[in-house]
């Protein structure tokens, strides 16, 4: 039998055209740990391990958080396929909606081209067009690889309906009853109380508004506040985390809300 050829991590890393602080990243993770160590205790990677490391490139290249990947690279094969369709339709969909987003921008440029051959256009205002349309992609291209296709299309829809002044009397809303919260915890109020479950029922028509009773916008939604490490540094990710409540008023209206439904 031929002895299995390993690999030092300089030597896989190189293979692989990745760093060997990537490969260390993703061992911490538990992502792709080799299975074999030296008799000093180097890392030693097998051809197995560059499938491994392959599937994690592509998973990551399509868009998937690293603990999306880690889900379903570990999900047992006989129950992987679905989740792994589903998966792929996300990311589709949302690499068909960056698409359409750089057809716009391409859209705006050629008609900044068009009203740059009128002497009389003020300059700034191409740049304003062309602008606008930009900070429109990059607002929306990464918060919808979350959801599935059928709750991308519906939060777009919801997007183009709401006007900046509709958008910010939701906000004004929401920060209202994070600071009625705030005020609770504050006279150290019992989240069982008849003033939590008020703040419970506040909170979930609040939320109702944004996903319109869809479970699915639901689901997306959680899975990119539990991936928000990896939020890029973006004026839509700050806004987002400042809409945010506090954990502490998190933590008070989770216990509110199983209080409420104990009781009924």
């Amino acid at each position: 039998m031929r002895p299995m050829t390993t690999f030092r991590i300089q030597e896989f890393a190189k293979l692989a055209g990745v760093t060997v602080r990537a490969l260390h990243h993703y061992d911490r993770l538990k992502l792709l740990s080799p299975a074999h160590r030296s008799d000093r205790g180097y890392r030693l990677y097998c051809r197995e391990d560059l499938g491994r490391l392959e599937q994690i490139l592509v998973l990551r290249y399509l868009g998937l958080s690293l603990r999306e990947i880690a889900a379903l690279l570990d999900t047992p094969a006989s129950r992987n396929a679905e989740p792994l369709r589903v998966t792929f339709a996300r990311q589709q969909a949302a690499l068909h909606q960056r698409r359409d987003g750089l057809d716009r921008i391409l859209r705006a440029l050629e008609h900044a081209q068009q009203r740059a051959q009128n002497p009389a256009e003020p300059e700034w205002l191409l740049y304003q067009t062309i602008l606008k349309e930009i900070q429109m992609q990059e607002a929306t291209e990464w918060t919808e690889k979350y959801y599935s296709p059928k709750a991308a299309e519906a939060l777009r829809e919801r997007r183009a309906a709401l006007t900046p002044e509709l958008q910010a009397e939701i906000g004004a809303r929401w920060q209202s009853l994070f600071a009625d919260i705030q005020n609770a915890l504050d006279r150290q109020t019992p989240p069982d109380s008849a003033e939590g479950r008020a703040l419970v029922a506040r909170w979930m028509r609040l939320a109702d508004e944004f996903t319109n009773g869809d479970p699915e916008i639901n689901k997306g939604y959680q899975r990119m506040i539990e991936d928000k490490s990896h939020w890029p540094d973006d004026e839509m990710a700050a806004r987002i985390r400042a809409s945010m409540p506090k954990p502490e008023c998190q933590a008070f209206f989770n216990q509110a809300l199983q209080a409420c439904l104990r009781h009924g």
